[in-house]
């Protein structure tokens, strides 16, 4: 009986990922040649992120610190200067955090309660940042995960937190040293059960909702986005927060499509105090483009300001010369993410599309 159970939820998984197939296919959808190639394989890095995130790490009472988005899984606009540290918790237990600050720009930390697999909220239930954290003179600090207040550095829970979720910022990648985090609970006497069959069908059906509910997820986002071409408007920030967005990111998302003799031109009037401020490419699937090879993202470090403290971002499909060019990949048609850190008088971008003889250098 239990082998017939196991074979029973392998053959659910599998018609899952099959009947994922069919979002590459709706009215929606770019049928052009790269956005469906990079679909086909979205849906293939979806299926490994449900796995790592429901299966392979998913056991609160010994979590692990992983990357969830990365070079190779990308998801939900995830940004080019980050690195995502993921661990499941269970808000009915301890844990601390034990890290080396390194020299990296920001840092954040949230606990939060539902889940892409569940309702589609992630709710926050605590935060903290690297600028109100207590550090001691070699970098070193600690935090404590916990569902009643502690002294000194606490990262509230409630007790259905079930994720923490950690975002390092760069501002230049090759100048900067990440922070070294573990976490541990703080009762360290459990040891691990042995996998039963309730525990691993109960993960893989969670994870089976996670891949139905992200792939469409997304692929609606990015329609709503699509029906806005060639801009870049504030979203709806309570929304943004309920899905698991940084309460000090202030979020806009966008689209472009340009021949390949136009340049959209996404202009910041003035750059207001911040932590910082980043601009990214990404495809229809809301995945960044490839940061190791294009250059597909700008920030408050790496871009070149006007001398009345404007700052012009030139996208295209064709390198325009401009400092601030972002390159599209190859694309023709995507969508764009444009995020304020820290700040607290935002400005809005504007956007706007010429010929590419019309921009200048």
């Amino acid at each position: 009986m239990a082998a017939n159970d196991m074979a029973a939820t392998w053959d659910a998984f599998c018609d899952t990922l099959k009947v994922a197939g069919q979002e590459l296919t709706k009215d929606h959808v770019p049928q052009d040649e790269q956005s469906q190639a990079e679909g086909l394989r979205y849906l293939s890095r979806m299926a490994r992120a449900a796995l790592e995130w429901y299966v392979e790490f998913n056991d609160a009472a010994f979590p692990v610190l992983y990357q969830p988005a990365h070079e190779t899984i990308k998801l939900g606009a995830d940004n080019p200067d980050n690195i995502y540290q993921k661990a499941v918790i269970d808000g009915r237990f301890e844990y601390r955090l034990t890290g080396k600050r390194g020299s990296i720009d920001y840092i954040s930390f949230a606990t939060s309660k539902g889940s892409y697999a569940e309702n589609f909220k992630q709710i926050e239930t605590g935060f903290l940042d690297s600028n109100t954290i207590e550090i001691d003179a070699e970098g070193n600090f600690e935090i404590i995960l916990s569902a009643n207040e502690q002294s000194g550095n606490w990262l509230a829970m409630d007790t259905e937190s079930e994720s923490l979720l950690i975002r390092q910022t760069f501002l230049d990648r090759s100048l900067e040293t990440s922070a070294d985090i573990q976490i541990h609970r703080v009762d360290t006497t459990a040891i691990p059960s042995p996998l039963s069959k309730e525990k691993v069908t109960a993960d893989f059906d969670k994870a089976m909702a996670f891949y139905r509910n992200t792939v469409g997820l997304f692929s609606q986002w990015s329609k709503e986005i699509r029906e806005n071409p060639n801009s870049l408007p504030l979203w709806d920030q309570a929304f943004c927060q309920a899905v698991g967005g940084d309460p000090n990111i202030i979020y806009y998302h966008g689209h472009f499509r340009l021949n390949s003799d136009e340049v959209m031109i996404v202009t910041l009037p003035s750059v207001p105090e911040c932590q910082t401020w980043n601009l990214q490419v990404d495809n229809y699937w809301m995945e960044s483009l490839d940061y190791r090879y294009h250059k597909i993202s700008i920030n408050r470090h790496t871009a070149s300001v006007k001398v009345d403290g404007s700052v012009d971002i030139h996208i295209a499909v064709k390198d325009s010369g401009h400092a601030n060019w972002l390159s599209t990949g190859g694309h023709v048609e995507g969508t764009l993410c444009f995020r304020w850190v820290g700040c607290k008088d935002p400005v809005n971008p504007t956007t706007r599309v010429i010929h590419a003889s019309d921009a200048s250098a």
